[in-house]
């Protein structure tokens, strides 16, 4: 005999499937019908009826990204594990390898980088709608778009996937042949260093980097890339007029890793701290 609990989480359950569905299936309409009114428009009315992405791709209209976004919510907040992926995953999945292939015929690493921004928004809506609706099955779109928000710098997305990653025990493609701790910490704190010392954007920068050394600071990885990603947030304080914390940070890097090149900037941070009375 069903128990009086049970039966009420099953038709709880029910009902939220029903309304994912409902709001799935409205989405849909709506992309539909602004997809055959853009059709149907007069040649003047839409000589260009899409911004075009790199290699001329058309970009999704609104009304169709709002549709991929509910349909990747709504597919993964029903994955399981027999069951992990659905029609909006194959189809990314699809579209990702296209774009792997050609971005491999590209040799310039500084353009593949404006390759992949170009490429990027295309997949947004997808992301936006397994971060809100996933239940945290393995995905290899999710994880590859994550690489790509690292490499163009757009570091709050990705640590929006990273943070999602960490929290299944998500990991990076086999061809990336790195942890995804490993992977995002060392992207990360690549960013930061690499820097200009005059930068405006310092602050929104270090904020992914603290948020980036919290969520993987107890994670398993080289202590040499653990190093570097406290160098990297030590020398955004550093620039910016934090040298307490700066100077902690350049310390914990050093005993991670004595050759992570902090010494001089540790001599430097406590003789400016010493005459300053701190």
């Amino acid at each position: 005999m069903v128990s009086p609990a049970k039966k009420r989480y099953e038709q709880i359950r029910a009902a939220r499937e029903a309304a994912a569905a409902e709001n799935l299936k409205k989405a849909q309409q709506e992309a539909e019908a602004k997809d055959q009114e853009r059709a149907e428009a007069p040649a003047k009315e839409r000589l260009n009826p899409y911004n075009r992405g790199e290699g001329g791709k058309p970009r999704p209209s609104p009304a169709r990204k709002h549709f991929d976004r509910a349909r990747a919510k709504a597919e993964a907040s029903q994955s399981t594990p027999a069951r992990p992926q659905g029609d909006a995953y194959e189809l990314h999945k699809a579209a990702i390898i296209e774009d792997v292939r050609r971005l491999s015929d590209i040799q310039s690493i500084e353009r593949k980088i404006e390759a992949k921004r170009e490429l990027l928004p295309n997949y947004e809506s997808y992301v936006q709608g397994v971060l809100e609706g996933g239940k945290g099955q393995q995905d290899d779109v999710l994880m590859t778009l994550m690489v790509w928000y690292l490499d163009v710098g757009e570091l709050e997305t990705a640590m929006d996937i990273a943070e999602y990653a960490a929290n299944h025990g998500l990991e990076t493609p086999d061809r990336y042949q790195r942890t995804t701790a490993t992977l995002v910490a060392e992207e990360v704190a690549d960013f930061a260093l690499k820097m200009d010392k005059e930068a405006e954007n310092q602050e929104a920068v270090l904020a992914q980097v603290q948020r980036c050394r919290a969520l993987f600071e107890n994670a398993d990885m080289h202590d040499q890339v653990k190093a570097k990603l406290f160098k990297a947030e030590g020398s955004i304080l550093d620039n910016i007029g934090g040298p307490s914390g700066a100077l902690a940070c350049y310390e914990r890097a050093l005993k991670l890793n004595d050759k992570i090149g902090v010494k001089k900037d540790i001599e430097r941070l406590k003789k400016e701290l010493k005459n300053s009375g701190q």
